[in-house]
């Protein structure tokens, strides 16, 4: 079992920060054009235990009709421990089972979690980005880094987000009197294109992107049948 005094935080970081210079912080496609946007979301069958087993869930949606277009999963054994800003390294692994699943190729990859508001630009969303070459955004309900306004309290309102006078993402209020959700690309999009799509993906009064959103709902229903069936067996 891996625990954390066996990793080499020094060598991740020095990882991460290579892998941020392959990030493209331009948009691979104009956000106006974008139609098919996934949704990813992982979860685990335990997450106080470890190794534990991780599942991953992708959602494909037109965003134009809000029609589910394609649905994968995957499950995959880890036993790297939860560390903070080195959530990809918990996480990816099932992420990439999972995309290598899907039958549709989305324009853009929502991800729960940070982009480059990260303090060496690599939260998951960026690494998955990068690793694929996919265009991918991160879409985070918690704040990593940097300093921003509180954004007015109405659907939409939004404040950028600094880091070291760099603008990284946005803190955006997707519904009234609910908490921002912190928006920033991850790879081949920018930082205003990254918030534009994750916005046009918000079906109705949810706080979530409507992939992302069903991507979390349909990996409960999934965690619970298959601890049913290790219980059961």
């Amino acid at each position: 079992m891996m625990k954390p005094e066996n990793i080499d935080i020094k060598d991740l970081e020095k990882e991460q920060i290579r892998l941020s210079s392959k990030i493209n912080l331009k948009d691979k496609i104009p956000p106006q054009k974008v139609k098919l946007v996934a949704g990813v979301d992982v979860t685990f069958t335990n997450i106080w235990t470890n190794p534990t087993t991780s599942i991953a869930c992708i959602t494909v949606f037109d965003i134009d009709t809000f029609e589910l277009k394609d649905i994968v999963y995957a499950e995959k054994k880890i036993d790297f421990p939860y560390i903070p800003t080195f959530l990809a390294y918990r996480e990816l692994p099932v992420i990439l089972e999972a995309y290598k699943k899907l039958k549709i190729k989305p324009d853009v990859f929502l991800i729960d979690g940070q982009g480059i508001l990260h303090p060496r630009m690599m939260g998951i969303a960026s690494h998955f980005g990068v690793v694929t070459d996919e265009v991918s955004v991160g879409v985070a309900k918690s704040k990593l880094v940097g300093n921003f306004k509180e954004p007015e309290n109405k659907k939409f309102s939004a404040k950028p987000i600094y880091i070291d006078k760099q603008l990284r993402g946005y803190a955006v209020r997707t519904r009234k009197n609910s908490k921002p959700l912190f928006i920033s690309p991850g790879n081949n999009i920018s930082v205003d294109s990254a918030v534009k799509v994750a916005i046009r993906s918000i079906k109705g009064d949810y706080k979530l992107p409507e992939p992302i959103r069903t991507a979390h709902n349909s990996l409960q229903e999934y965690r619970k049948n298959l601890l049913k069936k290790k219980y059961k067996s």
